[in-house]
């Protein structure tokens, strides 16, 4: 029988809670530091390959660009003098028409002036039309007497309802009595 064998080297587990010692700070500092260059050199790496690429473009290449970053710049232009000359003629009109700020601000929403002059004159209609308020019959009028009961009777005959016959030929009758 063999005897098992041992490691005459005891490997020891480092646990994490255990502090680098001197060596292990030292080559730690070391590696961030070189890190630190590395980046660096590869920054300024960068910066030279971009300025050697600012050098070797053509002229026709920096005249295109800013060709470019100028027909982006008239077309912001142009969009806000769009804007600005709408806002004008929606204002333009609201006057015209005495419209107030805060309904032309709701109310008048075209891009275009013939939409806004719809919009600003059916406004302006609704606005000077009398309200079509509820209608109360005879408003104003003074009280007249109540039609005689031999014409409500007329009339109910008239609309086909006996009941309404008999009740009122009952008032009548109970009329005749009283006096």
């Amino acid at each position: 029988m063999s005897e098992p064998t041992e490691d005459p080297t005891p490997q020891a587990d480092p646990t994490p809670d255990e502090p680098l010692r001197e060596p292990g700070l030292k080559a730690l500092k070391q590696e961030r530091a070189a890190r630190e260059q590395a980046e660096k050199a590869a920054a300024e790496l960068q910066k030279k390959l971009d300025e050697i690429a600012e050098q070797e473009m053509s002229e026709i290449q920096r005249a295109q660009k800013a060709a470019e970053a100028e027909a982006a710049a008239a077309a912001e232009a142009k969009a806000e003098a769009e804007k600005a000359r709408a806002e004008a003629l929606r204002w333009r009109i609201a006057a015209k028409h005495g419209i107030s700020d805060e309904d032309a601000e709701l109310f008048l929403t075209g891009s275009d002036e013939d939409t806004l002059l719809r919009q600003a004159e059916r406004l302006a209609a609704r606005e000077t039309q009398p309200s079509k308020g509820t209608f109360v019959p005879n408003a104003g009028r003074q009280p007249t007497e109540p039609p005689s009961l031999d014409a409500q009777i007329s009339a109910a005959q008239a609309e086909g309802d006996t009941a309404k016959v008999m009740r009122l030929k009952l008032a009548k009758l109970s009329e005749i009595t009283t006096n």
